[in-house]
């Protein structure tokens, strides 16, 4: 696996699921962690579960839906670094509401948290990025957003608007030295995944259906997202920007209901 020893990357997300499985693996990779979340509980058990190196691991409750919140987030990063090299765009919510349930608000809320926030995030490091002629944007999309469904629409919509963004940042940081990338996580085992089935009428048989759909058997994990976010990262991706790549177990390469 490719060191990131001393590069300082930035987390958005980070309490839990993926996030939290992104944040461990660039801290395991030797980077300067600086973990962004509402949940400050979550960040801080987070950062124990850590082995070594504490002080590599910085956490900071950042809403990122709210400009402000990200200005005070970027302003502790900036105390403690000269630089970021690597920003990880992960925070995100689900909307599961079919069109006709889906109130304006649930939809300015959806948007705002899982593609506004890419946005602001990236503006805030964009003038470092150019100055350093350098870094690296990593947005956390999904396969609903590159095939959509029936039951989220604000949720389908947000994602595949981020794959478009992160094309446009890679065409507009490309003489810079800056690459931005997106991936795609299919079903992925979290604790969101276990909340949205213990929703269900039949929470065992509704893990069971989703195993079925899954051509390798099982649902991703944290640490299958965090080692395709990590390939992106790093200089073994030098030549890739402006495209997704689909971490899903071949889950679309079939049919998805």
């Amino acid at each position: 696996m490719y060191r990131f020893d001393g590069q300082v990357v930035i987390v958005t997300g980070a309490a839990h699921g993926i996030g939290r499985g992104i944040a461990a693996a660039f801290h395991g990779a030797g980077a300067v962690v600086h973990a962004f979340d509402v949940d400050i509980a979550g960040l801080a058990a987070a950062g124990r579960s850590l082995e070594g190196s504490p002080e590599r691991y910085h956490c900071a409750v950042v809403d990122v839906s709210r400009a402000e919140s990200i200005e005070k987030g970027m302003a502790e990063v900036h105390q403690k670094e000269a630089r970021v090299d690597i920003l990880i765009n992960n925070a995100g919510i689900n909307m599961n509401q079919r069109i006709a349930d889906l109130s304006p608000s649930s939809w300015d809320s959806a948007l705002d948290t899982n593609l506004k926030s890419v946005y602001m995030m990236s503006r805030a490091v964009w003038p470092m990025f150019t100055r350093q002629r350098s870094g690296v944007i990593v947005n956390i999309a999904s396969v609903m957003g590159q095939v959509g469904g029936v039951g989220a629409p604000a949720y389908c919509a947000s994602k595949a608007a981020i794959i478009m963004l992160s094309r446009c940042l890679a065409k507009d940081g490309a003489a810079f030295g800056i690459r931005v990338n997106s991936v795609c996580p299919g079903y992925v085992d979290t604790p969101i995944m276990d909340r949205l089935l213990a929703e269900q009428p039949d929470p065992a048989a509704a893990r069971r259906q989703v195993l079925e759909r899954q051509p390798l058997g099982r649902m991703g994990t944290p640490r299958d997202i965090a080692n395709g976010v990590l390939f992106l990262a790093s200089p073994l991706a030098s030549f890739v920007s402006g495209t997704e790549l689909t971490i899903d177990g071949a889950l679309t390469a079939t049919q998805i209901d």
